[in-house]
């Protein structure tokens, strides 16, 4: 996550493409979030809901809307029927509280009809006895309402192996007589009891947003059925929404792109469509699966599968080409412009579905909408790692790729970044507070809320401002019942503190959430940093923050061990605040140790990435260290700037600092270089335009380390030139900022808070 300089370790999802917009109102005049319109109601759309129980029917294998997904199956077979996706009906029936045993009223399911622009409306009832359940159903006009247009009625035997195919023969009762042609099996997909049962048990994990479960599930019924269509697509849908890349889940994909062929005429037109766009996805064919999307948009413009996979493709295509308007710059071939659109349409359409997405949620919003200036999009052309920062030319929001080694090099922030970035956080800002308005008791929601607030600096309550990112924050702690979740809310907590300028609430949240907090824990080390308590950090450490690390100087891709990445971040823990000398010169030998088992040809990339930025955060406190240099890998433009002050080339220093990185890290970073110059005045500006902006200090704060820990140290150098050119107004500010932070800090730190407290005091 280096700014304008390094990529993390751990490669990361980014977006780019919005639409600007002209005007702060949507489309009918009202105030943003703009609602997706009321489709006009069509007479050849149905909505099938899950069918009643009726009072006192027995227990049955398949239930109300097992029963609905297979009369779905069977209904999608004639080329004349266009079916309301199953996504956006389990949306419909999440918003409104609907669950098995699902009991829904005439005038509820006409309204989830209107909603979702069906002219047609099936519903039926479901009575189970001796093994044998009894369907009766019903079409309806959804716009008069009144008796059915047609009814019919089923007996299916729940454990026959001919149970699904009892459906088909209920689908033909009710429409094939005003319908034409027909295609694939319907419901009849299967002769195994047990792929039927796994499959069932699979669709009602996915209707519960639980895509591991489905996962499981729908493994197990192609494992008994090699030939159940309907079980791979749903399989294939789980994959692609999970978005994981495990050993077993590249298996499945190999496997659902292999019997793809095979497995198509057994299929509706459009489950057709979409089997072979996941094909082309596991297949890492992007363009053709963007082409199988559209194909299922120009039937049904209203289908959620398609759109999500409409902006999956276009999003995770990353190869890098030249622009064919212009010869002397790279463009991505997939669109990002069309990711967003979609993406916006897909969770505007369903919002319920940033539920699959699970405590995730949040993180894969922001990656495809970067909102804050450290996210770029990373690509390859051939095989040289490219990477972008969001821009706007002309209407959209557009990404020009740059080699890593140039861009490493720094100074390649495109002049519109930061409407690019705006554009991006007034799209997430509309999805998440659509989301919200759903499901105003989902604690997922008001986090993710809490987010788009404070990137758009609303963090504490200011008049006329009804919610904001402490309040959501706040909201989300008091339904939250998870203890791992309730530990990072608590963290927020301390952050958006910080960026309010509370930093004795900072403290006593920070100290009140560390003092529960026993073992390695994610996301929290970032707090024992930011209060001065580096050892603790180290402690407190876990394997999921190693997503943080660097890569190396040159960009180039770097494998670690898991133990000299652990001892990587313990080392920036304590060179994030320089202190104590004796653990950072400890550490940097264990690493060199643990990496000199390594072939030559990843040791000094991985020497990069574990000690370039530790030596540079230390520079001042401590001189060179060993991993500065002049030969490659790099070296950054930090590091070619200290070696020069090292050795009294001020000409080069002078020369180059202005091109070096600008997140806080580097900003103190380089104030501190204009000292070494004896620029004191440039140093100050190159503080302020960090510490006077704290409400866009980056949400990243306490989990990048050096964030937090340069912070601080910021204000203890701008507290000490305030108060050597006798301005005793921000030197007590700021001395009194560190004062409240570091007051409880490890005894390496306490010099400094020492000097801060006279400081403070200055008249």
């Amino acid at each position: 996550m280096r700014p304008g300089g390094r990529a993390v370790v751990l490669s990361v999802l980014l977006a780019g493409g919005v639409p600007l917009r002209g005007a702060a109102q949507c489309a009918d005049g009202s105030p943003p979030p703009c609602r997706v319109s009321r489709p006009a109601l069509d007479s050849a759309r149905y909505v099938i809901l899950p069918f009643a129980h009726r009072e006192g029917s027995q227990a049955s294998v398949l239930d109300g809307a097992d029963c609905a997904e297979l009369l779905s199956e069977a209904f999608d077979r004639w080329l004349d029927v266009r079916l309301t996706d199953r996504t956006r009906v389990h949306d419909a029936l999440a918003r409104r509280g609907a669950r098995a045993p699902f009991r829904i009223g005439f005038g509820t399911g006409l309204a989830i009809a209107r909603e979702l622009g069906a002219g047609r409306l099936v519903m039926g009832q479901l009575w189970s006895f001796a093994d044998t359940l009894h369907l009766t159903v019903g079409v309806y006009d959804a716009a008069r309402g009144g008796p059915p247009l047609k009814e019919a009625k089923q007996r299916v035997p729940a454990s026959s192996e001919r149970a699904s195919a009892a459906f088909n023969a209920l689908a033909d009762s009710l429409v094939a007589a005003d319908l034409g042609a027909a295609g694939g099996m319907g419901a009849d997909q299967t002769r195994s009891i047990r792929a039927l049962h796994a499959y069932i048990l699979g669709e009602r994990a996915l209707r519960t947003w639980d895509l591991a479960g489905a996962t499981r599930q729908l493994r197990s019924a192609v494992a008994a059925d090699s030939e159940f269509a309907h079980a791979y697509l749903s399989l294939g849908q789980a994959l692609l929404w999970a978005a994981d890349s495990t050993a077993e889940t590249m298996r499945d994909r190999a496997a659902i792109a292999r019997r793809t062929g095979d497995l198509l005429e057994r299929l509706g037109t459009t489950d057709r469509s979409l089997l072979l766009a996941q094909q082309a996805m596991f297949q890492l064919h992007w363009p053709d699966a963007c082409q199988r999307y559209h194909e299922v948009l120009r039937r049904d413009s209203l289908n959620f599968d398609a759109w999500y996979g409409l902006a999956q493709c276009s999003a995770e295509d990353p190869v890098v080409m030249h622009d064919p308007t212009d010869s002397t710059r790279f463009v991505f071939r997939g669109s990002w412009h069309t990711a967003v659109l979609a993406y916006r349409k897909a969770l505007l359409l369903a919002p319920s579905f940033n539920f699959a997405l699970g405590t995730r949620a949040r993180e894969r919003m922001a990656r495809l909408l970067p909102a804050e200036e450290f996210w770029w999009r990373e690509g390859l052309l051939d095989t040289v790692p490219y990477f972008a920062f969001p821009e706007v030319r002309g209407d959209t929001v557009a990404f020009y790729p740059l080699s890593g080694a140039v861009m490493a090099r720094g100074g390649h922030r495109p002049k519109t970044q930061a409407l690019a970035l705006t554009r991006n956080r007034e799209v997430y800002a509309e999805i998440i507070t659509a989301w919200v308005e759903a499901f105003p008791q989902e604690t997922a929601a008001h986090r993710a809320l809490a987010y788009a607030l404070e990137l758009n600096g609303k963090i504490m309550p200011t008049v006329g401002e009804p919610h904001t990112a402490l309040g959501e924050i706040a909201a989300a702690q008091r339904l939250e019942r998870r203890s791992p979740q309730r530990v990072q809310d608590a963290a927020a907590t301390v952050r958006l503190l910080v960026k309010a300028g509370q930093f004795d609430a900072a403290r006593r949240a920070g100290d009140s959430l560390l003092r529960t907090i026993r073992t390695p824990t994610p996301g929290v080390a970032g707090v024992a940093v930011l209060l001065g308590r580096p050892a603790l950090a180290a402690r407190l450490l876990a394997i999921e923050d190693t997503f943080w690390l660097h890569g190396s100087a040159d960009n180039e891709p770097v494998r670690l061990p898991l133990t000299a990445g652990l001892a990587g971040l313990r080392l920036l823990a304590y060179a994030s605040v320089a202190a104590p000398r004796e653990s950072i010169a400890v550490l940097e030998r264990r690493i060199e140790q643990l990496l000199a088992t390594l072939p030559a040809a990843r040791r000094g990339p991985a020497r990069s990435a574990l000690l370039d930025l530790p030596a540079e955060l230390v520079f001042d406190d401590m001189g060179l260290r060993p991993t500065h240099r002049t030969t490659p890998p790099g070296p950054d433009g930090t590091m070619t700037i200290q070696w020069a002050l090292a050795h009294g080339d001020t000409a080069l220093v002078r020369g180059n600092l202005d091109t070096t990185s600008s997140s806080n890290e580097y900003a103190y970073l380089k104030a501190r270089s204009f000292v070494a110059l004896g620029d004191t005045a440039q140093a100050e500006r190159s503080i302020d335009g960090a510490l006077e902006n704290l409400p866009q200090v980056y949400s990243a704060l306490l989990d990048y380390l050096p964030l937090a820990g340069s912070l601080v140290r910021m204000m203890a150098l701008r507290a000490e030139l305030a108060a050597a050119r006798g301005e005793a107004t921000p030197a007590r500010r700021w001395a009194s900022a560190v004062v409240a932070l570091w007051s409880g800090a490890d005894p390496a730190l306490q010099p400094t808070v020492t000097r801060m407290k006279k400081i403070a005091q200055m008249e």
